[in-house]
């Protein structure tokens, strides 16, 4: 639906039924709340480019509709032209790498305001623009004000395995750009959050080698 010349689309969170019906609805009414407060705090506080809030109506969130493909569909894409057009390779590896500086620089905004996404993935991501600081991010039912040092290693690392997972295809050199990018954003911040990041990086090892 449309109000006040935008589009508008309805985030409804379902009620669990393992929970008790008054503790679910107190659950959810906060959990609305606090991702509308964390929303409106990313475009107040950094204009960070992310849906606006037009209602909070627990269970029901009302958000700005936007247009145009995640970062997901967008690297697939991308992926299917170097494939089919080999003459154009270099052309669009560059705007793949581009894409990865403009991720580590909205990435490092949000940490900068203490803001951890949750749930970094390509599909929570979109390219409203490409080459041009309009890229946004959505689903932020997993954030979390915090300037914790291990939740922002953490929101990098989510965002790593999610593009060794759903993107094999890319440069080998792709997360080395968004951490590039990353560190020119958040400055003197950044080395503690990326020395984490290693620590992180090694339990995931430890856990994967064994169980």
């Amino acid at each position: 639906m449309s109000i006040l010349s935008c589009y508008v689309c309805c985030k409804e969170r379902f009620a669990k039924a393992y929970r008790h019906p008054e503790l679910d609805a107190k659950l959810t009414k906060s959990r609305c709340r606090s991702e509308a407060k964390i929303l409106e705090k990313c475009t107040t506080k950094s204009k960070i480019r992310v849906p606006k809030v037009i209602r909070i109506s627990p269970p029901d969130l009302y958000l700005e509709y936007l247009t145009g493909p995640s970062v997901k569909e967008y690297l697939q894409e991308e992926h299917v032209m170097m494939v089919v057009a080999v003459a154009t390779t270099t052309i669009t590896k560059s705007n793949i790498l581009d894409l990865a500086q403009q991720i580590g620089q909205l990435v490092g905004r949000l940490h900068n305001i203490g803001i951890v996404h949750g749930d970094l993935t390509t599909s929570n991501m979109m390219v409203l623009e490409v080459n041009d600081d309009s890229n946004t991010l959505i689903d932020f039912g997993l954030s979390k004000s915090t300037f914790s040092v291990e939740e922002q290693a953490v929101d990098l690392y989510v965002l790593e395995r999610a593009l060794l997972s759903t993107h094999p295809e890319l440069p080998e050199n792709f997360f080395d750009h968004i951490l590039e990018k990353y560190s020119k954003k958040r400055k003197n911040l950044s080395q503690t959050t990326l020395q984490r990041l290693e620590q992180v990086r090694m339990r995931g090892r430890k856990r994967e080698c064994f169980g």
